[in-house]
């Protein structure tokens, strides 16, 4: 069944369909054509340097926080750490996390890292939580939709990097490979769109400025905030388990039992995404943590093109139909009695039907994220990263209650932690 026609409230403009808010058929398949090459396995595994580096980058500033003191830190503009009446530096973990997805996904589709980790400042994230919330107000409330003004701050940021890179290619026949210009690669500066102008849907093989720019700020909305918090929700359950800690250790210890002895040029090196791909214990945690906080918590609505019968049902054609993933998540028929329990072993011998027919974490079929070889790769290497690393110790009284505009989030914007140093370098303490 194709998406409701008012998905198009969570469009940046109204009018632009985007890989996500398409709701034609043969626009969807062209468009995934397009975007394909830009996530298979071969070409997400050619960007595990840049997404390395970016890590690496969290791994120092979260060293350089945790040697600070609280006199030190009016000299600098450090955001992500507070400290308590003993003077022990309290880190943002949320922050810093969310800080690096988007440094990634800079670095890894707009031409360079937005460098947030490092300075700790940056419109960028409070900028994409408010269009979040507007596209979100204009999807519930569409006779509404005039009265919530968009603010062009993300259109002209967007936009003004793709100028750029046009202008780059202009220079030199080089091409940087990256996300960007496999859509640049398909660009049709002919080809007219924009915000009060649809979209010829019979052509879905070529792309516009306004259709770049769309498809780009949808890539950077849900290829930041999506892996941010899958990853902060895997740190949080593992951290109120320790026993589950304890056994991931053990695992990445014996996975990467050299890792300590092993130097480069920053005397940091980070687990490998070749090896982390299989370990058993590392990727039963990551789906047990979508399994209980997938990204879709609000489901997958859907429009009958027919009269359909679902579950002996009579769905009259252009009815609404919504899957809820949370309840399909937590349903104690096919999942047990433990259901709401953070238990990665169940992974370990389940039914291969359930895994086909009851986890949608990244949906299914034609419409499956295009994104999620990508995503899975972030947050393997955030993770292991993070534990090979630190022991961390979270703050009792932190709100962890979960909001949802698009995409879910901490209402607090905050995870904060002491981090513990548990494998040292000759220089990790420089920032």
């Amino acid at each position: 069944m194709p998406k409701t026609p008012s998905i198009a409230g969570i469009r940046a403009h109204y009018n632009l369909p985007t890989l996500f808010s398409a709701t034609d058929k043969t626009f969807h398949r062209q468009r995934k054509r397009i975007l394909s090459p830009a996530f298979s396995i071969k070409y997400v595994a050619s960007l595990e340097p840049l997404i390395q580096s970016c890590v690496k980058s969290l791994i120092k500033k979260i060293d350089s926080l945790s040697n600070l003191s609280s006199k030190s830190l009016h000299s600098l503009n450090a955001t992500s750490i507070q400290f308590n009446k003993d003077n022990i530096p309290s880190i943002n973990l949320f922050q810093l996390i969310q800080f690096c997805t988007l440094d990634i996904i800079g670095e890894t589709a707009f031409g360079g890292s937005f460098n947030m980790v490092e300075k700790e400042c940056h419109p960028l994230p409070i900028k994409i939580s408010e269009e979040m919330k507007r596209r979100v107000l204009c999807y519930t409330f569409p006779y509404f939709k005039m009265f919530f003004k968009k603010d062009p701050w993300c259109d002209e940021f967007v936009s003004n990097i793709i100028k750029n890179r046009i202008e780059q290619n202009s220079k030199t026949s080089e091409r940087r490979t990256d996300i960007l210009q496999i859509l640049l690669n398909n660009h049709n500066p002919l080809k007219q769109s924009s915000p009060t102008t649809p979209v010829d849907i019979s052509d879905g093989k070529t792309m516009s400025d306004f259709e770049i720019q769309d498809q780009m700020i949808e890539f950077l909305i849900g290829g930041s905030d999506s892996s941010a918090f899958t990853i902060i929700m895997a740190i949080i359950l593992l951290l109120n388990h320790p026993e589950k800690l304890k056994n991931l250790r053990i695992e990445l210890k014996s996975a990467f039992s050299n890792l300590q002895s092993i130097e480069d040029e920053d005397n940091l090196v980070l687990p490998t995404h070749e090896t982390l791909k299989s370990l058993r214990y590392l990727n039963a945690i990551i789906d047990e943590t979508l399994r209980l906080f997938p990204i879709a918590l609000g489901g997958i609505m859907r429009q009958t093109t027919n009269d359909t019968i679902i579950s002996n049902h009579l769905i009259p054609k252009d009815t609404i139909v919504t899957a809820s993933i949370w309840k399909l998540h937590r349903s104690k028929q096919i999942w047990g009695q433990d259901v709401d329990e953070f238990i990665p072993e169940r992974w370990f011998d389940l039914n291969p039907k359930i895994r086909n027919d009851a986890y949608y974490p990244f949906g299914s079929g034609s419409r499956l994220c295009v994104g999620i070889n990508f995503a899975l790769m972030e947050i393997r290497i955030i993770l292991s990263a993070l534990f090979i690393n630190y022991d961390f110790v979270a703050k009792e009284d932190d709100d962890l209650q979960i909001v949802q505009f698009i995409t879910p989030s901490l209402r607090s914007k905050k995870f904060e932690v002491k981090a513990i140093r548990l494998r040292e370098g000759k220089n990790l303490n420089h920032a």
